[in-house]
């Protein structure tokens, strides 16, 4: 009788990975239908309230993302200037990169468009010397202008002298919406840095798209805004190939100096062309 209990629970344990299964196709039916019919809009409003309501991103919480990644280090201590340099950090959540730096003695200008991410950065700046870190509720579409926080005045970077090098934040760049806002991103990150750029992303193989006559109607225009997906933890990402970066970098003024995507994630070293 035990044995055939057993043999009973494993079939029905088995009998599960239909459940996985129509998951999976599901989660890939619900990308399909957000980026063919949601407006930039939607997307932009999910991608702040979700990384709004993630503790992962916010600093102080409980589960908060401390500290650099391998692949930072290495680009960092390889590419950027030493500490005291000055560094501009985008895309910059509740400051896993920019808390790190600071430790390191650099000194740091941050920003982020979630709201409460911020806030919880500029919480976080209280415990620190003066003038280490500034933080500001922006995207990069706002540079050079940096509206005031609760702690920090509003600035405009164009008056202030340059940074010495500077971070679009872990795959900000693939959250962007459009490949032209990601070449305004890296312009306006350049304007205001004389030293590398450091960019990480969502990435792809090198290939070509597919014709659009033979893609059926949703799948083309869930292709609009190029290579993507949709992740209800992530909401929207631009997978980007290397020939796409190499597009990007050439379009805003700028050369890629490294290119690494053997790490865990995608990155490159960008420099002006």
């Amino acid at each position: 009788m035990p044995g055939s209990l057993t043999r009973l629970g494993a079939r029905l344990l088995r009998a599960t990975v239909l459940i996985d299964r129509a998951y999976q196709r599901f989660d890939r039916a619900r990308s399909l239908t957000v980026l063919a019919g949601a407006s930039d809009g939607l997307l932009e409003a999910y991608g702040r309230r979700v990384f709004d309501q993630s503790p992962t991103f916010r600093a102080g919480s409980g589960s908060f993302r401390q500290g650099l990644f391998a692949w930072e280090e290495r680009a960092i201590g390889e590419c950027f200037p030493p500490p005291p340099a000055r560094l501009l950090v985008g895309g910059a959540g509740g400051g896993r990169e920019s808390l790190a730096l600071v430790a390191r003695g650099y000194r740091v200008v941050a920003f982020d468009p979630a709201g409460v991410l911020v806030r919880s950065l500029c919480e976080a700046a209280r415990a620190l010397p003066d003038g280490a870190l500034r933080a500001h509720c922006a995207s990069y579409a706002d540079l050079p202008g940096l509206p005031a926080t609760a702690q920090f005045p509003a600035c405009d970077l164009a008056s202030e002298p340059p940074f010495d090098a500077a971070i679009l934040g872990w795959t900000s760049l693939s959250h962007i919406l459009t490949d032209d806002g990601r070449v305004e991103a890296l312009v306006r990150m350049a304007r205001v840095t004389r030293g590398p750029l450091l960019v990480s992303y969502f990435g792809r193989p090198d290939a070509p798209a597919p014709a659009a006559g033979r893609l059926c109607a949703i799948k083309a225009r869930a292709l609009r805004r190029g290579p993507a997906m949709f992740t209800v933890a992530l909401g929207f990402a631009r997978l980007i190939s290397d020939e796409d970066l190499r597009d990007f970098a050439a379009r805003a003024g700028l050369r890629i100096a490294r290119l690494d995507h053997a790490s865990e994630w995608p990155h490159a070293i960008l420099v002006a062309a």
